[in-house]
C-alpha cells in the first residue's frame, strides 16, 4: 500500500490543520480512510457504537492536494484504512500552526523501524533563500480488510426537524455559560425556525432562544433532544473551519446531528440523546 500527498496552497494547509485539529480534540483515536478521490477522518469515542458520538469527515482530494497518489490494498479494494492516536499528532499540528507560512506539506505512508507511519514533511522558510524541512512520524496501525465495514459512512438520517444553526461563536458563548450551571441541556427545534437551549437545575431554569432560522426540513412540527453540553461545546469551538452553513438535525429524544457543509469538505457530528428521567 502506498500514499503520498502534497499541499502548497496556504489556505488549504490552514483548513487541513483546522479539520485535523478538530478530529484529534474530539476523540482519543482517529481512523484515516484514503481513496482515490477523498480522504475520510472517522472518530469513535469507543469501540462500541451503541452510545458513542461519531464524527465523520470527508475531504475532497482535488481541493486540498496539488499532488496525490495512492495504491490501496488491492485492485478490487483500492483503499487504505489506518488508525492513529490523537495525541501523537498534536506536536505536528503545533509545528504547522507556529509556522503559519509553510511553503508545502507532504504526507506519506512510510515504514520506520518496525512500524508503519504517517510521515509529515513540512517545508518552512528559514529567513534566507534556503528552506528548513521539519519531519514528523506518526505511528499508525493498518486496519485489516475484515474490519473495514466497521467504518462505513453513516446512513442518511431522516430527522423530525432540520434547521441551520445561528452564528457558531454566539452559540458557543451561550453553551459555555450554561456549562457552569449543568451538564446537560435540552435542544428544541420547531418547523417555524425556532431553536431553544434549556438547562434546568433544582435552583434555576435558563432558556436561550434563536429564531428566524432557515428550515431545511420539517417532517414534524417540533422535536427535542437532551444532550451533553461539554460535547456540544467542544464541537462548536471549531468555527475557524469556516463552513458555508451548519445544519442541525434533531430526531426526537434520540439524536442531534450537526453537519458542517463546505464546497471541499463535510463534517458530521452525532450527539446521542441522554435519557435524563
Amino acid at each position: 500500500m502506498k500514499f503520498r500527498g502534497k499541499m502548497i496552497d496556504p489556505n488549504c494547509i490552514k483548513q487541513f490543520i483546522g479539520i485535523l485539529g478538530c478530529m484529534t480534540k474530539l476523540g482519543k483515536s482517529c481512523i484515516l480512510r484514503i481513496t482515490t478521490t477523498d480522504l475520510y477522518f472517522i472518530v469513535r469515542e469507543s469501540q462500541t457504537i451503541s452510545a458513542s458520538p461519531l464524527i465523520w469527515c470527508a475531504l475532497d482530494e482535488g481541493h486540498f492536494f496539488s499532488e496525490f497518489g495512492m495504491e490501496g490494498l488491492s485492485t478490487a479494494d483500492n483503499e487504505i484504512y489506518l488508525e492513529f492516536v490523537a495525541e501523537n499528532i498534536a506536536r505536528t499540528l503545533s509545528a504547522l500552526k507556529v509556522s503559519g507560512t509553510a511553503k508545502s506539506v507532504k504526507i506519506k505512508l512510510t515504514k520506520k523501524l518496525s512500524s508503519p507511519c504517517l510521515t509529515f514533511e513540512i517545508d518552512l522558510p528559514s529567513g534566507t533563500n534556503h528552506s528548513r524541512l521539519v519531519v514528523h512520524d506518526i505511528p499508525v496501525n493498518l486496519i485489516p480488510r475484515r474490519l473495514w465495514n466497521d467504518y462505513l459512512e453513516p446512513e442518511a438520517m431522516d430527522p423530525d426537524v432540520s434547521v441551520h444553526l445561528p452564528q457558531l461563536r454566539l452559540m458557543k458563548s451561550i453553551v459555555e455559560r450554561m456549562k457552569n450551571l449543568a451538564n446537560m441541556a435540552t435542544v428544541h427545534v420547531t418547523s417555524e425556525g425556532l431553536l431553544t437551549l434549556t438547562v434546568e437545575t433544582d435552583a434555576v431554569s435558563v432558556t436561550s432562544h434563536f429564531d428566524n432560522l432557515h428550515v431545511e426540513k420539517k417532517k414534524e412540527e417540533e422535536a427535542s433532544v437532551t444532550i451533553e453540553l461539554k460535547r456540544l461545546s467542544n464541537f462548536l469551538g471549531h468555527e475557524q473551519l469556516n463552513p458555508q452553513k451548519v445544519v442541525c438535525d434533531v430526531l426526537q429524544s434520540k439524536l442531534m446531528h450537526l453537519n458542517f457543509l463546505s464546497d471541499c469538505y463535510t463534517l458530521q457530528y452525532f450527539l446521542p440523546g441522554i435519557n435524563h428521567q
